[in-house]
Protein backbone atom coordinates (compact mmCIF):
# COMPACT_ATOMS: atom_id res chain seq x y z
CA UNK A 1 0.00 0.00 0.00
CA UNK A 2 1.50 3.32 -1.03
CA UNK A 3 2.02 5.96 1.60
CA UNK A 4 -0.16 9.06 1.38
CA UNK A 5 2.34 11.90 1.04
CA UNK A 6 5.71 12.28 2.72
CA UNK A 7 6.32 10.74 6.12
CA UNK A 8 6.68 12.67 9.38
CA UNK A 9 10.49 12.56 9.23
CA UNK A 10 10.49 14.03 5.73
CA UNK A 11 8.07 16.76 6.77
CA UNK A 12 10.19 17.61 9.79
CA UNK A 13 13.32 17.80 7.63
CA UNK A 14 11.58 19.99 5.06
CA UNK A 15 10.37 22.30 7.82
CA UNK A 16 13.88 22.49 9.29
CA UNK A 17 15.45 23.26 5.92
CA UNK A 18 12.81 25.90 5.17
CA UNK A 19 13.44 27.54 8.53
CA UNK A 20 17.20 27.50 7.90
CA UNK A 21 16.75 29.09 4.48
CA UNK A 22 14.48 31.75 5.92
CA UNK A 23 17.00 32.54 8.66
CA UNK A 24 19.82 32.73 6.14
CA UNK A 25 17.84 35.13 3.93
CA UNK A 26 17.01 37.30 6.95
CA UNK A 27 20.67 37.49 7.96
CA UNK A 28 21.76 38.19 4.40
CA UNK A 29 19.23 41.01 4.19
CA UNK A 30 20.33 42.43 7.52
CA UNK A 31 24.07 42.49 6.72
CA UNK A 32 24.62 41.29 3.13
CA UNK A 33 28.16 42.58 2.43
CA UNK A 34 30.57 45.30 3.57
CA UNK A 35 29.67 47.49 0.59
CA UNK A 36 26.10 47.71 1.92
CA UNK A 37 27.30 50.08 4.64
CA UNK A 38 28.41 53.63 4.02
CA UNK A 39 28.15 57.03 5.64
CA UNK A 40 25.33 59.35 4.62
CA UNK A 41 26.32 62.58 2.85
CA UNK A 42 24.88 64.77 5.61
CA UNK A 43 23.10 64.60 8.95
CA UNK A 44 19.63 64.97 7.45
CA UNK A 45 20.18 62.07 5.05
CA UNK A 46 21.52 59.97 7.92
CA UNK A 47 18.42 60.70 10.00
CA UNK A 48 16.07 59.80 7.15
CA UNK A 49 17.98 56.59 6.46
CA UNK A 50 17.98 55.66 10.16
CA UNK A 51 14.20 56.14 10.47
CA UNK A 52 13.52 54.01 7.41
CA UNK A 53 15.91 51.29 8.54
CA UNK A 54 14.32 51.24 11.98
CA UNK A 55 11.00 50.49 10.30
CA UNK A 56 12.45 47.92 7.92
CA UNK A 57 14.62 46.04 10.41
CA UNK A 58 12.55 46.48 13.55
CA UNK A 59 12.23 42.72 13.96
CA UNK A 60 16.00 42.24 13.63
CA UNK A 61 16.70 44.97 16.16
CA UNK A 62 14.18 43.49 18.59
CA UNK A 63 15.87 40.09 18.27
CA UNK A 64 19.26 41.64 19.03
CA UNK A 65 17.95 43.32 22.17
CA UNK A 66 16.10 40.18 23.23
CA UNK A 67 19.19 37.98 22.85
CA UNK A 68 21.31 40.45 24.82
CA UNK A 69 18.70 40.58 27.59
CA UNK A 70 18.48 36.79 27.84
CA UNK A 71 22.27 36.49 27.80
CA UNK A 72 22.59 39.00 30.64
CA UNK A 73 19.95 37.15 32.69
CA UNK A 74 21.24 33.63 32.06
CA UNK A 75 23.96 33.37 34.75
CA UNK A 76 21.87 34.29 37.83
CA UNK A 77 18.24 34.60 36.79
CA UNK A 78 17.39 31.34 35.08
CA UNK A 79 13.76 31.47 36.19
CA UNK A 80 13.36 34.84 34.48
CA UNK A 81 15.00 33.43 31.34
CA UNK A 82 12.48 30.59 31.24
CA UNK A 83 9.57 32.95 31.83
CA UNK A 84 10.70 35.37 29.12
CA UNK A 85 11.25 32.54 26.66
CA UNK A 86 7.72 31.29 27.35
CA UNK A 87 6.37 34.82 26.86
CA UNK A 88 8.24 35.14 23.57
CA UNK A 89 6.77 31.82 22.44
CA UNK A 90 3.31 33.21 23.09
CA UNK A 91 4.14 36.35 21.12
CA UNK A 92 5.44 34.29 18.20
CA UNK A 93 2.27 32.19 18.33
CA UNK A 94 0.18 35.34 18.09
CA UNK A 95 2.26 36.49 15.10
CA UNK A 96 1.77 33.10 13.45
CA UNK A 97 -1.99 33.35 13.96
CA UNK A 98 -2.02 36.81 12.39
CA UNK A 99 -0.10 35.48 9.41
CA UNK A 100 -2.32 32.42 9.06
CA UNK A 101 -5.59 34.36 9.49
CA UNK A 102 -4.90 37.91 8.25
CA UNK A 103 -8.61 38.73 7.88
CA UNK A 104 -9.75 37.42 11.25
CA UNK A 105 -12.00 39.95 12.97
CA UNK A 106 -11.43 38.26 16.34
CA UNK A 107 -7.67 38.75 16.18
CA UNK A 108 -7.95 42.28 14.85
CA UNK A 109 -10.49 43.58 17.36
CA UNK A 110 -10.13 41.58 20.58
CA UNK A 111 -6.38 40.95 20.28
CA UNK A 112 -5.07 44.14 18.76
CA UNK A 113 -1.34 44.27 17.99
CA UNK A 114 -0.77 47.29 20.20
CA UNK A 115 -2.61 45.66 23.08
CA UNK A 116 -0.63 42.44 22.75
CA UNK A 117 2.64 44.34 22.47
CA UNK A 118 1.87 46.48 25.52
CA UNK A 119 0.89 43.38 27.51
CA UNK A 120 4.13 41.64 26.52
CA UNK A 121 6.26 44.62 27.56
CA UNK A 122 4.36 44.90 30.85
CA UNK A 123 4.97 41.21 31.61
CA UNK A 124 8.68 41.55 30.84
CA UNK A 125 9.08 44.63 33.02
CA UNK A 126 7.09 43.09 35.86
CA UNK A 127 9.24 39.96 35.81
CA UNK A 128 12.47 41.96 35.75
CA UNK A 129 11.33 44.14 38.65
CA UNK A 130 10.22 41.11 40.67
CA UNK A 131 13.56 39.38 40.02
CA UNK A 132 15.57 42.51 40.79
CA UNK A 133 17.14 42.41 37.35
CA UNK A 134 16.39 45.89 36.07
CA UNK A 135 20.12 46.53 35.88
CA UNK A 136 20.39 43.65 33.41
CA UNK A 137 17.83 45.36 31.18
CA UNK A 138 19.79 48.61 31.34
CA UNK A 139 22.98 46.71 30.47
CA UNK A 140 21.30 45.05 27.48
CA UNK A 141 20.02 48.42 26.26
CA UNK A 142 23.42 50.05 26.73
CA UNK A 143 25.03 47.29 24.67
CA UNK A 144 22.37 46.94 21.98
CA UNK A 145 21.16 50.48 21.29
CA UNK A 146 24.52 51.74 19.89
CA UNK A 147 24.69 48.71 17.57
CA UNK A 148 21.14 49.34 16.38
CA UNK A 149 21.76 53.04 15.78
CA UNK A 150 25.01 52.41 13.90
CA UNK A 151 23.38 49.80 11.69
CA UNK A 152 20.36 52.03 11.04
CA UNK A 153 22.55 55.02 10.16
CA UNK A 154 25.05 53.23 7.91
CA UNK A 155 22.96 50.51 6.23
CA UNK A 156 22.50 51.55 2.61
CA UNK A 157 19.00 50.96 1.25
CA UNK A 158 19.83 50.54 -2.45
CA UNK A 159 19.18 46.78 -2.38
CA UNK A 160 16.02 47.19 -0.27
CA UNK A 161 14.12 49.57 -2.53
CA UNK A 162 13.59 48.88 -6.22
CA UNK A 163 15.57 51.40 -8.16
CA UNK A 164 13.65 53.35 -10.78
CA UNK A 165 15.75 54.23 -13.77
CA UNK A 166 13.95 56.70 -15.91
CA UNK A 167 16.82 57.04 -18.38
CA UNK A 168 15.85 54.03 -20.43
CA UNK A 169 12.22 55.07 -20.56
CA UNK A 170 13.12 58.60 -21.65
CA UNK A 171 15.50 57.21 -24.23
CA UNK A 172 12.77 54.99 -25.56
CA UNK A 173 10.45 57.97 -25.75
CA UNK A 174 13.05 60.01 -27.62
CA UNK A 175 14.28 57.26 -29.93
CA UNK A 176 11.01 55.39 -30.10
CA UNK A 177 9.31 55.06 -33.38
CA UNK A 178 5.58 55.30 -33.80
CA UNK A 179 4.48 52.62 -36.20
CA UNK A 180 1.57 53.58 -38.35
CA UNK A 181 -0.32 51.44 -40.78
CA UNK A 182 -1.47 52.77 -44.08
CA UNK A 183 -4.58 51.77 -45.90
CA UNK A 184 -2.68 49.66 -48.42
CA UNK A 185 -1.10 47.57 -45.65
CA UNK A 186 2.42 49.06 -45.79
CA UNK A 187 4.03 49.87 -42.48
CA UNK A 188 5.73 53.21 -42.15
CA UNK A 189 7.41 54.87 -39.21
CA UNK A 190 6.38 58.19 -37.79
CA UNK A 191 9.71 60.05 -38.23
CA UNK A 192 10.08 58.76 -41.81
CA UNK A 193 6.56 59.87 -42.63
CA UNK A 194 7.21 63.34 -41.26
CA UNK A 195 10.45 63.63 -43.23
CA UNK A 196 8.70 62.52 -46.41
CA UNK A 197 5.93 65.05 -45.82
CA UNK A 198 8.51 67.80 -45.36
CA UNK A 199 10.29 66.83 -48.57
CA UNK A 200 7.01 66.85 -50.48
CA UNK A 201 6.17 70.32 -49.18
CA UNK A 202 9.57 71.70 -50.18
CA UNK A 203 9.27 70.26 -53.66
Amino acid sequence: MAADGPGPIRRALDKTFASARSTRRALARFAPRPSAFSAAPDAEAAAVRAVRNLRTFRFHYAVIQWVLLLASLAPRHRASVLFLMAASKGLLLYGGLLKAFPNSALLRRLLDRRLVGALFVALVLADLVAAGAVDKLLFALAAGVPVVLLHAAFRVRDDLEPAFDGGDEEKEKEDGVVVEKKEDGDVETGPMRRSMATATTKS
